[in-house]
């Protein structure tokens, strides 16, 4: 059975060519790679275009799309899901890795299939962790955010609502249900955490390992500006917080025990964007969407 890989870039040229290494060096497991660089800025897409060149090993590369703009995370996933789906008569596994994987250390792929084989409810499996950070599920925590949960203490716990997307297995009985994101997650935020959601209410389990895969989050939204903390000011805030509407809106019935959080994830979209707003004035359009500069 094959496994597939789709990465999506944005202006994070140096990163990709990163990932292509390490995924080069390091894959033991024959995979084929899906690349959509997605509306990336010209100097930065020559980077990437050299990383492509520069893959090989165990994982060749099978197309490489270029978009004029950026359509978002749901909606270049999809298209890249769709051919692969066009052109794989055969069922197939599916992997979602950033391209600002930093590191995919040896054997990556092949700790996915285990963990799939030896647990066979788990329909996405999640990889990756930040260089300093414990490998664990996600859950709601009780301060309202898309955050770790107190049980991420426990060696034992691997089991959560939803993981970290940016290295992320998901088994081919679930690519076979013909599993999509929803494209009404616009850009960015939201639609990991819906899909997780679809794949659990289906009778499947999302679960976490450790696959070596280490995560240098956000880098090209940091270079376009955007701070987690209130140090930039950007069109994102406005587009995770409709997306939290939408997820509220989607999984009511699923979210009942964690209406609190819900409310409480709205009151800190609305205070940071408040604040932000004081801080810095109008809103940055993000770079690349929809013909935007």
């Amino acid at each position: 059975m094959n496994v597939y890989i789709i990465t999506l870039t944005w202006n994070c040229g140096d990163e990709f060519a990163r990932c292509a290494r390490t995924v080069t060096g390091n894959t033991i497991t024959p995979a084929l790679w899906a690349i959509t660089d997605n509306g990336s800025l010209p100097a930065e897409r020559e980077l990437v275009e050299q990383g492509i060149a520069d893959a090989g090993g165990r994982v060749r590369v099978v197309r490489y799309l270029r978009n004029p703009e950026n359509v978002g995370l749901p909606a270049a996933y999809n298209e890249a899901m769709d051919w692969i789906a066009k052109n794989e008569p055969r069922p197939f596994h599916l992997i979602l890795l950033s391209a600002d994987t930093a590191i995919a250390r040896l054997g990556w792929i092949r700790k996915f299939l285990d963990y799939a084989e030896a647990n066979p409810s788990a329909g996405i499996i999640g990889g990756a962790k930040s260089p300093l950070g414990v490998c664990r599920p996600v859950y709601h925590h009780r301060n309202g955010r898309w955050y770790v949960h107190d049980k991420q203490t426990l060696a034992e716990f691997n089991q959560g609502e939803t993981v970290d997307f940016a290295g992320v297995f998901i088994r081919a009985e679930v690519m076979a249900r013909g599993i999509r994101f929803d494209p009404g997650y616009e850009f960015y935020d939201g639609h990991d955490q819906d899909l997780c959601f679809r794949v659990r209410s289906w009778g499947y389990t999302v679960d976490q390992i450790d696959a070596g895969i280490l995560h240098y989050g956000s880098a090209a939204m940091k270079k376009a500006g955007y701070r987690w903390h209130g140090g930039g000011r950007h069109e994102w805030d406005a587009l995770r917080a409709g997306n939290v509407e939408r997820f509220a809106e989607t999984w009511a019935e699923f979210l009942a025990n964690h209406r609190p959080t819900v409310e409480a994830e709205r009151a800190h979209v609305e205070r940071m964007n408040a604040k932000l707003i004081a801080e810095a004035g109008d809103r940055k359009k993000v770079p690349g969407r929809r013909g935007q500069s």
